[in-house]
Parts: C-alpha cells; sequence; structure tokens
C-alpha cells in the first residue's frame, strides 16, 4: 500500500476529521493525524507528547504500508494505551506508597479502569479488521 492509498482510506473513515488550511489538507482519527500538504504525506502521533506533534516512526510507518490506516492507527492506539498505563501504575503505586490520598488514589484508579475500557475496545477493533482483511 502506498501513502496515497494510505491518505484515501483515511479520508473515507466516518468517524475521523477532516482538517483544511491553505497550506495542507488533514484527518484526525482517534489521536492520529495524516497530513498532507503540497510535497508530501505525514502520519503524526498526537497522543504522547505535548505542544507538538510527534512523527511516527519508521516501524510504525510500515504497518501502515502494509495493513493499511484503520489498522495502524489502532496499532499506534494500542502502545499509547500501554504508554498510559505504565505510567499510571507507578502513579498509582507511590499514591499507595508515599501519599495515601485516598481521594487522588481513586481517581487514578478510575482513570485506568477507563484506559483499560479503550485499551479492549480497541483490540476488539483490531481483531474485526483483521477479519475483514481476511475475508477480502
Amino acid at each position: 500500500m502506498t501513502i496515497q492509498e494510505i491518505w484515501k482510506e483515511a479520508t473515507r473513515v466516518r468517524k475521523a476529521v477532516r482538517l483544511r488550511t491553505p497550506t495542507s489538507d488533514s484527518m484526525i482519527y482517534r489521536g492520529i493525524k495524516i497530513e498532507k500538504t503540497e510535497d508530501k504525506i505525514v502520519i503524526y502521533n498526537t497522543r504522547l507528547t505535548g505542544d507538538f506533534y510527534k512523527e511516527i516512526s519508521q516501524q510504525e510507518y510500515e504497518v501502515f504500508y502494509r495493513y493499511g490506516f484503520l489498522f495502524g492507527v489502532y496499532t499506534i492506539c494500542i502502545h499509547n494505551y500501554r504508554v498510559i498505563l505504565n505510567k499510571l501504575q507507578v502513579k498509582i503505586r507511590n499514591e499507595v506508597g508515599n501519599r495515601n490520598n485516598q481521594r487522588h488514589y481513586n481517581a487514578l484508579k478510575q482513570y485506568r479502569n477507563t484506559v483499560m475500557n479503550k485499551f479492549t475496545d480497541t483490540l476488539k477493533l483490531i481483531q474485526d479488521e483483521n477479519r475483514r482483511q481476511l475475508q477480502d
């Protein structure tokens, strides 16, 4: 699959948001931004960085080339959720061991539960996408 085909697939995703500026055309879906300018198409992960979006790695581009836009997005989402869960685990451990603030501890547990649900839902989407690709 080429980057142009990935762009076309991204434009067909119903839940994706389209952003048009005078210099670029972009689609954002589940924290992944694919941006088309006059000379190139770039994919960014908007979740793990601060003020600036980080372009995905060459290894992540390979997932997009091999399996398409949706599967690539879901794969990066799973990675993002794992990073968030690892950070939450450290924060919860610190809360129990040092601070002992029950309200903050409960809020962290609730957030962990929310992220775990998103993680599970995304795994189901990956399975659905795998089935769809096997049928094609």
